[in-house]
């Protein structure tokens, strides 16, 4: 009969390489370099502009790069002027993902922006999203398989479902100017100072209109109308495609950050749907 002693020696001798194992995992995981594993998406750049998204609806900067950058073979970020601390965490997050590159680039209109984060891309293809959007990798759905599926078919340009989520759980589909998110980088091109759009003639491209979703998490209609009034200098809470004389006017000539306007926190605070998704 074995005793209680020896019984106790040959658990521990068991468990030992584990506790061993364990212990040599003492850097924090926040503090290792993210092995791009997850890597789905060749030949696909990233193209983001951003500026004070250190918070945001969707969950702010450090949220965006950790559900998108992984999934693709490069990452562009360009900061047009952030004081919300947005920029330095940035740099921090370069550490962790070596795909992330951050420039910064000078607002002077929206458009202006998205050409020189697509002038940096050094892929076959760009995507383009905003910080507060977000393409899921597990809850619905892995939309990164579904997106390198379609790229398969070597198309010019993917359209996107585009869908506008309101913190009560209301949403909308909106169509969206410069949808075609996934495009050659040979082709894309944006136009416009405010609300910017692909050129015309990139309506033309050779197109493939997918089933997969981009989710843009919104805040409350107020805050909405309150940024449209404050920041956009436009009344109507959805989006137009004409007035940019006052927003170049009031804004840009003034070089006025959002988080210097009026409401900024309420526009900003977290909307509690992203929960659902990841």
């Amino acid at each position: 009969m074995i005793s209680t002693k020896d019984l106790i020696e040959s658990c521990i001798d068991e468990i030992r390489p584990l506790i061993e194992q364990e212990s040599q995992l003492k850097i924090p995981e926040k503090d290792l370099p993210i092995k791009l594993k997850k890597m789905i998406l060749q030949d696909v750049s990233l193209c983001a502009i951003v500026r004070d998204e250190k918070m945001n609806p969707a969950g702010g900067i450090e949220r965006f790069v950790s559900s998108h950058v992984p999934f693709v073979e490069e990452a562009i970020i360009v900061d047009t002027g952030s004081l919300d601390g947005t920029r330095e965490i940035l740099e921090g997050l370069k550490q962790k993902y070596k795909n992330l590159k951050v420039f910064d680039h000078k607002f002077e209109g929206f458009a202006d922006a998205r050409n020189y984060s697509l002038s940096k891309a050094k892929t076959k293809y760009t995507l383009v999203l905003d910080a507060d959007e977000l393409i899921t990798h597990q809850h619905p759905n892995n939309d990164w398989e579904k997106i390198k599926d379609i790229l398969e078919l070597k198309k010019e340009r993917y359209l996107f479902e585009m869908r506008w989520i309101l913190p009560d759980g209301q949403e909308y589909f909106r169509g969206d100017a410069h949808n075609g998110r996934l495009t050659l980088r040979s082709k894309a091109n944006y136009a416009k100072l405010l609300h910017e759009r692909l050129n015309e003639k990139d309506f033309e491209l050779p197109s493939f209109e997918s089933k997969i979703f981009i989710r843009h998490f919104a805040s409350k209609l107020e805050a909405l109308k309150e940024k449209k009034i404050n920041w956009y200098n436009q009344p109507d809470v959805w989006f137009s495609l004409t007035d940019e004389s006052s927003f170049n006017e009031e804004i840009i000539s003034k070089c006025i950050a959002p988080s210097q306007v009026k409401g900024f926190s309420n526009w900003k605070a977290y909307n509690p749907q992203g929960d659902l998704y990841e």
